[in-house]
């Protein structure tokens, strides 16, 4: 297999891709050492801080990757004026919903000519991953990570509830019937939790043919019936059939789902080694789907180069993110934190079909949808439009007033823009 054979050239053993016989030059010294800036602040930051260490010590072109990691904001109240200074790292690890707003401002440069250089085989991963890091078909980012929305669920409530712990809800009928069967008020046990500050439940609108915004920001699809009866949906399982906790905030549904107190909720991967950690019994899978199909949002990490970076740095980046492509980095990656697989072949690997929880969530990869990634204002739906909303219809605010109220927020941004 290509990757196989790319191993070796990975930890610096060869200086020509054994997939196509395209060269990378042997580096010169003072190109050696390469700068990013990240925003891994969590465990999974000590993690990648663990393998940046190892690949310096174990690349044979003396390579030598220098991470700085950060806060989210800071790195982006500092990027723009690095790169017109020409002051910016080397590269860049950050979001992928940010890639539009650098590359249509001419900030990052076009690495079209990665998997060419690499001799990586991009149809090896999988495609709706890749295209979440291109730019009207142009790469601007190479994937470091991708994630999902998924449903959680504890297998000993379901159990307990009569219901088979290995047969997760498919639907959205299904996810009500269920959540109504473990409620239990006596042990303050509740079916899902429905999170205030959520910012989107766009996975929920989408379910059921609905939508917020159109993919190029220009059209506002809000205030539509499909989406009016989805949220009343919702707001009935909150207010009527109490299965969830009212006023609940998105950090007490973690806990909860930690003690037991919850049976089902949503969340990205980013919460599966805690949960492993505390020894609780749980499921993960896919979002349940409703009458137009299962979707979830996507997002995820690339490595991006900034305009200014002198172009001799490029070989080097190239060779460290080319190994981070390797299938034993993204291995190391996805069993140590629990983000889904988007190798093909790291697919087949044993160890990886061997973990249920893994494979669940890679399996979940496939319902991808794009949540205004492309936008440069998205953070704006979701702070000013969807999350002011949501707390106004699970606070007991007629939908269709609510729905109204955002829709008019909506158009203003959308006017702005």
């Amino acid at each position: 297999m290509k990757k196989r054979l790319l191993s070796g050239l990975l930890c610096g053993t060869l200086t020509m891709s054994l997939l196509g016989g395209t060269a990378i030059p042997v580096l010169a010294d003072d190109d050696q050492t390469i700068t990013m800036w990240t925003v891994f602040t969590g465990s999974d930051g000590d993690i990648l801080r663990e393998i940046v260490k190892d690949y310096n010590e174990s690349n044979e072109d003396g390579i030598k990757v220098d991470i700085d990691i950060m806060d989210g904001s800071t790195l982006q109240a500092k990027l723009p004026t690095a790169i017109s200074t020409n002051t910016a790292p080397d590269f860049v690890l950050m979001g992928i919903e940010y890639i539009y707003q650098y590359a249509n401002n001419d900030m990052i440069i076009p690495l079209d000519d990665f998997w060419e250089k690499t001799g990586l085989d991009e149809s090896n991963y999988l495609e709706n991953v890749v295209d979440k890091s291109k730019v009207d078909g142009t790469l601007y980012g190479v994937p470091m990570q991708y994630n999902l929305q998924y449903l959680y669920y504890n297998k000993d409530l379901f159990e307990e509830a009569g219901l088979d712990p290995e047969q997760p809800p498919t639907t959205m009928e299904e996810l009500a019937e269920d959540a109504k069967k473990l409620t239990n008020p006596d042990k303050n046990q509740y079916g899902i939790g429905f999170p205030t500050d959520y910012a989107s439940y766009c996975e929920y609108l989408w379910s059921n043919g609905g939508d917020v915004v159109s993919e190029d920001g220009k059209e506002n699809n809000l205030n539509s019936e499909a989406n009016i009866k989805t949220l009343e949906w919702i707001q009935d399982l909150v207010l009527n059939e109490n299965v969830s906790p009212q006023g609940l905030k998105a950090a007490d549904a973690d806990t909860m789902f930690q003690s037991g107190q919850l049976a089902m909720y949503t969340s990205g991967p980013w919460n599966i080694n805690g949960l492993k950690q505390l020894g609780v019994n749980f499921g993960i899978t896919a979002i349940p789907s409703g009458s137009d199909g299962a979707y979830a949002p996507e997002g995820g990490c690339a490595y991006m180069i900034p305009k200014s970076v002198n172009d001799s740095k490029k070989d080097a980046i190239y060779k460290w993110m080319a190994y981070w492509l390797s299938d034993d980095v993204l291995k190391e990656w996805s069993t140590r934190n629990g983000f889904p697989v988007w190798s093909n072949s790291l697919l087949e690997d044993e160890d990886i079909k061997s973990d249920e929880i893994l494979t669940d969530v890679s399996n979940a990869s496939k319902i991808g949808r794009n949540w205004h990634l492309n936008l440069d204002w998205g953070s704006q739906i979701d702070q000013n439009v969807m999350q002011p909303m949501m707390e106004q219809i699970l606070s007991g605010t007629d939908v269709s007033e609510a729905l109204q109220t955002a829709s008019d927020t909506l158009d203003g941004i959308i006017a702005e823009k």
